[in-house]
């Protein structure tokens, strides 16, 4: 594994590093860093790891997250293969807090100290601010000097007086400083989202981390605040509910492609963690496609 803690480098004349990039697909690890991160996924897809979240992303995501919070965003397998309808057009921002001084310490930035504080799990953006803030990110890219400065502080500012945002990973989630144990974790977490679809041995996983199965399994949840088993589900379901939106697969070959060999043991893992069986759910999501 290369190391967890990402390097941001710095631009020279200014307080705040900000970057497009357009590319076949998203190759980040699973990493963490000092600084403060704004992140627009203009176009693409597929599966964001946050602490203990994990979630299916689509073009619009946008993401704030505070200091020290491990996560990844990683495109569905399509991307890696050469595809050229498929690309990743993402802004970035990253920023220390200690690079504003005493700003963040004034008694005016009360709410941004508290968008901080809540930034520690990680925050989705939608609705009305999430229009405005992915606007004045592309705004922040084409500016330059003090400009971008104010536009960062606008934005915090318009993020501290929201409610539209998800929290995304669980206040409970461990994720501290440790760059050994965010390496084990991210060799859990790829060596599942790489086998979802094959049975997925407790035995070999543990092994991966030189433990015993009881020790793997005290260990995993110390760290993620959730059952081995549960993670292995939520990204087994999280898979089907990718293909039963984007295909026309049966509910039992859905059920199949991702690693379910007893359909009934799919559907209630299905309903336990949408709320909806998998024909609901699919009905769902297509009326409300053709709809739009």
């Amino acid at each position: 594994m290369d190391p967890m803690l990402e390097k941001i480098p710095e631009y020279p004349g200014s307080s705040i590093a900000v970057k497009r990039e357009v590319t076949p697909y998203m190759d980040y690890p699973w990493h963490y860093h000092p600084e403060y991160e704004l992140i627009y996924v203009e176009k693409s897809y597929g599966i964001r790891l946050m602490g203990d979240h994990i979630g299916h992303f689509n073009d619009g995501d946008l993401v704030f997250i505070s200091a020290h919070l491990p996560h990844v965003w990683r495109n569905d397998q399509a991307f890696y293969q050469n595809n050229e309808d498929l690309f990743v057009d993402v802004y970035v921002i990253h920023f220390l807090e200690q690079h504003f001084g005493d700003l963040f310490s004034l008694v005016e930035s009360a709410l941004i100290r508290d968008l901080f504080r809540k930034g520690q799990r990680g925050l989705r953006i939608f609705g009305k601010t999430h229009e405005l803030v992915s606007s004045q990110i592309k705004a922040i890219y084409r500016s330059s000097g003090f400009k971008r400065l104010t536009l960062l502080l606008e934005i915090l500012d318009l993020l501290s007086k929201s409610d539209e945002y998800e929290p995304l990973s669980s206040p409970g989630f461990n994720n501290g400083n440790n760059i050994v144990d965010s390496e084990r974790i991210s060799v859990v977490y790829e060596y599942v989202i790489q086998n979802f679809d094959k049975p997925i041995s407790l035995a070999e996983v543990a092994a991966k981390l030189h433990l015993n199965k009881t020790s793997f399994c005290r260990y995993f949840k110390s760290r993620t605040t959730k059952t081995f088993s549960h993670f292995v589900n939520e990204v087994r379901i999280g898979k089907a509910c990718k293909m039963l939106i984007n295909s026309n697969l049966t509910i039992c070959q859905v059920s199949h492609n991702v690693g379910y060999n007893n359909i009934s043991h799919f559907n209630r893992q299905f309903k336990l963690f949408t709320g909806a069986t998998a024909t609901e759910y699919r009905r769902k999501h297509w009326q409300h496609a053709a709809s739009l």
